[in-house]
């Protein structure tokens, strides 16, 4: 049985009942989240779907087949539930990711299915469909000296109802990573690094500098748009209409399923994210899906974050 520990991600402190391999542990005084190790949360027969969502406004249940049961109680109990030999490094990904974004989602944070790079104290985020290169890019960046925010996760604190400027919470310092983009920026090896899955290449691999533990204003946001066709690197401004739905696109509550949440949450999140584009200049990044012109894709970030 693993003890009992506390860390620190995206501003909370967890305590877990499970080894979170990726986060380094914390003494910690008051404790945000609780993690336990329970029974009786995994439901009988199997979903046609995987993973499965069942959520409304009192309690969030989800389930992986490699995995097990996650059941959100309320804002600071997450109970789960694993299938014989399901590791801890399993529990972990699922937990640091989608269940955690309906616990900050619970605390009124607007999570993004995003990573984001802090470029001379301000937050560059990376909008984009799966294998878009959005960790690819933050690696770039952080090739050049930047530090990293956060990585798959990006959760915005931004109230509707105040002038203050939206910023995102710090992550932690891993990012997942295909092996040629690893290749490609020339990343040494560290203890840590491993498979998100056993049945996946792709790599959580633990970055060479520690994230700041302190909240980062948002610069600028890129949908990145890879492809082939794609000669030069290059970014355009989206008008404010199809920036929000890029926004809307990418979040983690479009993940979730129409019905995650009841209806004053749905208004308070078109709210917050068309808050977050009104103090947010969006833009479709077109990048060459060449490895090597990464140095072309840094020049133009900083290009169009005024900071190059």
């Amino acid at each position: 049985m693993t003890k009992c520990r506390d860390y620190k991600a995206f501003g909370l402190v967890i305590r877990s009942d499970f080894a979170l391999d990726v986060l380094d542990p914390v003494d910690a005084g008051e404790v945000d989240v609780h993690v336990i190790r329970s029974t009786g949360i995994i439901r009988n027969g199997s979903p046609s779907v995987d993973p499965y969502f069942d959520m409304n406004a009192d309690q969030q249940y989800m389930y992986w087949r490699a995995i097990g049961g996650y059941l959100i109680q309320d804002d600071h109990t997450v109970l789960v539930e694993t299938h014989p030999g399901s590791s801890d490094h399993l529990v972990s990904q699922a937990l640091l990711g989608l269940v955690m974004s309906i616990i900050l989602e619970r605390r009124k944070l607007l999570c993004l299915h995003a990573s984001a790079i802090n470029i001379a104290g301000r937050a560059a985020i990376f909008l984009g469909d799966k294998g878009a290169g959005k960790s690819t890019t933050c690696g770039a960046m952080l090739a050049k000296g930047y530090v990293p925010v956060t990585d798959d996760l990006v959760a915005v604190e931004h109230s509707v109802d105040s002038d203050r400027y939206p910023v995102i919470r710090p992550g932690f310092s891993c990012m997942k990573m295909w092996p040629d983009t690893i290749e490609a920026l020339a990343l040494e090896t560290h203890s840590h690094d491993r498979l998100i899955h056993p049945q996946t290449t792709k790599v959580q691999k633990h970055m060479p500098v520690p994230i700041p533990d302190r909240s980062v204003p948002v610069a600028a946001a890129f949908v990145l748009r890879r492809n082939a066709g794609v000669r030069q690197t290059h970014a355009v401004r989206l008008p404010a209409h199809e920036a929000l739905l890029m926004v809307l696109r990418y979040t983690f509550m479009a993940r979730y399923g129409e019905s995650t949440m009841v209806c004053d949450h749905l208004k308070l999140h078109m709210q917050r994210c068309a808050g977050l584009v009104a103090r947010m200049p969006v833009h479709t990044l077109h990048v060459c899906a060449d490895l090597g012109q990464l140095d072309a894709l840094t020049d133009e970030i900083l290009r169009v974050a005024g900071t190059g």
